[in-house]
């Protein structure tokens, strides 16, 4: 996972996970544990009311069932005692007796064991379906212990604990999702700058005007300068290179013009030898400067236009075409998509014109323009039905090393410069022979969308 806003997003997913875990644990036990400690609380308190009173009682016997109130002497009421005594001898067993309340009605209360222990708190079923919480106490007297177990219904309770759980937990979760979107939120305005100084710096690779914002967290700021001046520097060197270049192509002219001179005083003077030697060289020269400067402005001449429609302008290039061989019964087949390819619209007009014209020159009747639109990609290719190209000069087609065609028509400079503009997108470039006969040439540019 190379993601820094995934590392963070799962970093505190964890954290809030566990923290929701601690607080369901502690939501399933604690809200059931203050409950109860206060319901025996009460409890305990009844118990040492009834023993105080049965004490006291001359005849332990006569004790009301309702002696601790009404609610006890009420059939299934949810309240519950039953107080047990034990002789201390065996001669005393007939001063054992056991009190229930009248709440009880017909049903029994059974007493828990309690060993060596002087009191126990249990849950178990009472009548009705209902759930007691019981407390048991052993009460030493001087006729005898006095076993007694006060009970009381808690399933409402329950149900009001569990109630009041789930809908905290939900609000927790609630509570968790929201930070969790907070901190999404947070790292991705945070991170923003990154982004835009990654469109900054893909922008210059295009030769577009480019700059990179400086406001940002403390910890992103310094790349975000540190790219800046790289950009800025970048920018410089461009522009010094193009300004270079420019100043070479104009400090050569004066050269070329002399040697075109002197070449035709040459012919004048019958020497047509020399003076078609001198007349090569400086045409070869003047396509080196031609194709070096194409280069220099590829590398970025500022804004751009954006936006390349494919259909329409491919359209009214073929159809431009078409007019200057108005003279040969020449078809051009354009077929493509209706859309806008985000390419600089002055290169595909240069790259897609070149191919064309270079394929009329050579078409007999058709010349065909194919454009696909792939996802990630556009795919096109240009094909005539003319006499093609050698298999061995295939190979050299589009490169400075093949000068033998540069004085003629077609198949020269102007390949030349497409393949400087596909290479100059992360393109790449085919030649072949086309099924019409002639030749075919396949491309691919990759698109930022």
């Amino acid at each position: 996972m190379s993601s820094l806003r995934r590392r963070l997003a799962l970093a505190l997913s964890l954290v809030l996970l566990a923290v929701a875990a601690l607080l369901a644990l502690g939501l399933q036990h604690y809200p059931r544990e203050l409950v109860e400690s206060y319901v025996v609380s009460r409890l305990e308190h009844d118990a040492e009311t009834l023993y105080v009173r049965l004490a006291e009682a001359a005849d332990p016997a006569a004790v009301a069932p309702g002696a601790l109130g009404p609610i006890y002497a009420l059939p299934l009421s949810g309240h519950y005692f039953v107080a047990r005594r034990t002789a201390h001898r065996p001669s005393d067993a007939d001063s054992a007796s056991t009190i229930v309340s009248r709440s009880l009605w017909d049903e029994e209360l059974p007493v828990a064991d309690l060993a060596d222990a002087v009191e126990r708190v249990v849950r178990r079923p009472g009548p009705a379906g209902q759930t007691l919480l019981a407390y048991t106490r052993r009460f030493a007297g001087t006729e005898g212990a006095w076993t007694i177990t006060v009970a009381e219904d808690v399933s409402r309770l329950d149900a009001q604990i569990a109630r009041f759980r789930n809908a905290l937990l939900a609000s927790i979760l609630v509570a968790l999702a929201v930070l969790a979107w907070l901190q999404r939120a947070i790292v991705v305005r945070g991170l923003a700058p990154l982004s835009r100084a990654v469109e900054a710096c893909r922008r210059l690779e295009r030769g577009e005007a480019a700059s990179v914002p400086n406001a940002a967290p403390d910890e992103v700021r310094p790349m975000l300068e540190a790219v800046a001046r790289l950009v800025h520097h970048q920018t410089q060197r461009l522009s010094r290179v193009r300004h270079a270049a420019g100043n070479l192509s104009h400090a050569l002219k004066t050269p070329l013009a002399v040697l075109a001179q002197i070449a035709d005083e040459r012919a004048a003077a019958g020497d047509a030898a020399t003076a078609d030697a001198i007349a090569t060289q400086v045409d070869s020269m003047r396509a080196t400067i031609e194709r070096e400067m194409r280069r220099a402005r590829l590398a970025g001449s500022g804004a751009r236009s954006t936006g390349f429609d494919a259909r329409e302008q491919l359209e009214q290039l073929a159809e431009a075409l078409a007019r200057l061989h108005a003279g040969r019964e020449l078809r051009i087949d354009v077929v493509a998509p209706d859309l806008r390819l985000p390419i600089d619209r002055e290169d595909l007009l240069e790259l897609f014109g070149n191919l064309l014209d270079n394929a009329c020159k050579w078409a007999r009747t058709t010349v065909r323009i194919e454009l696909r639109d792939l996802h990630g990609h556009v795919d096109f290719q240009v094909e005539d039905d003319g006499p093609g190209v050698d298999e061995a000069l295939l190979a050299r087609l589009g490169h400075g090393s093949l000068r033998t065609d540069e004085s003629r028509p077609g198949h020269g400079l102007g390949l030349t410069i497409v393949r400087d503009i596909v290479e100059q997108y992360g393109g790449t470039l085919e030649f072949d022979r086309s099924p019409l006969g002639g030749l075919r040439v396949q491309g691919r540019i990759p698109l930022e969308r």
